[in-house]
């Protein structure tokens, strides 16, 4: 055997063993198997070969919170995958889409309520926006309602960097948060009447006016606010952009 067919045999071989195999979807975009060696949170996974992957177009409850294992248990079933990326995030991460066959799983944890959708790439945003409705719609785990669903009037000034809260029902709000599309999150520490004002920057705190001491929450172009009560059930849901 010459010395160009040993090593094109022995790149073949290390292939195998490494099990990271390149093909070619219908779309052309390229493919590889992978296999799964932990499952970090929801949204993120560490494969055999060190790499950590993002999920990209969707985020989960983070760590601690109500429904914050299911999508953590759901990729646990899952050990070899095919992935396909699309670069690095912020912190190295490369971010990607994973597959079961054709099964694509970012789009499943969305339409289970397991996550909601976040920085969907313009070319999935309609598949994204489906998925996401039917499970809101019909109220699956992260989009499951609270009994107090319909007592809040909520209206985002995402300029001047408030949203006002009026209560309807005279509920108790101790212990419920305000969190925006990505993790930002304010946790409500005492009861209030009937209506309030949350401010997105620091101060010091009023009958009508409280302060979330953060410089910029809502986005100017686009953003999702999510009220939960105590138990984490969804009182109030917008998005706009």
């Amino acid at each position: 055997m010459d010395r160009k067919h040993a090593l094109i045999l022995s790149f073949f071989i290390t292939s195998i063993i490494a099990g990271n195999f390149l093909f070619f979807t219908d779309e052309g975009i390229v493919r590889e198997n992978v296999e799964i060696a932990r499952v970090l949170d929801g949204d993120t996974v560490e494969l055999s070969d060190g790499r950590k992957i993002r999920l990209l177009n969707i985020n989960t409850p983070e760590k601690g919170l109500p429904y914050s294992n299911l999508a953590k248990e759901f990729l646990s079933n899952f050990t070899f995958v095919g992935l396909e990326t699309s670069g690095l995030d912020k912190y190295d991460r490369t971010l990607g889409r994973l597959y079961n066959n054709n099964e694509y799983l970012n789009l499943e944890i969305v339409r289970n309520g397991m996550a909601h959708s976040y920085l969907v790439l313009d070319d999935e945003s309609s598949l994204f926006e489906k998925a996401e409705n039917s499970a809101r719609k019909n109220g699956k785990n992260m989009w499951e309602k609270s009994p107090f669903a319909e007592c809040l009037d909520v209206e985002i000034n995402k300029y001047d960097e408030y949203v006002d809260i009026e209560d309807s029902c005279d509920v108790d709000f101790t212990g419920w948060n305000v969190k925006d599309e990505s993790t930002k999150m304010y946790k409500f520490k005492k009861d209030f009447d009937k209506s309030i004002r949350l401010h997105s920057t620091k101060g010091r705190d009023t009958e009508s006016d409280i302060y979330w001491g953060r410089d910029k929450i809502w986005n100017d172009d686009h953003d999702e606010i999510f009220v939960r009560d105590v138990d984490g059930l969804l009182v109030y849901y917008y998005s706009y952009g």
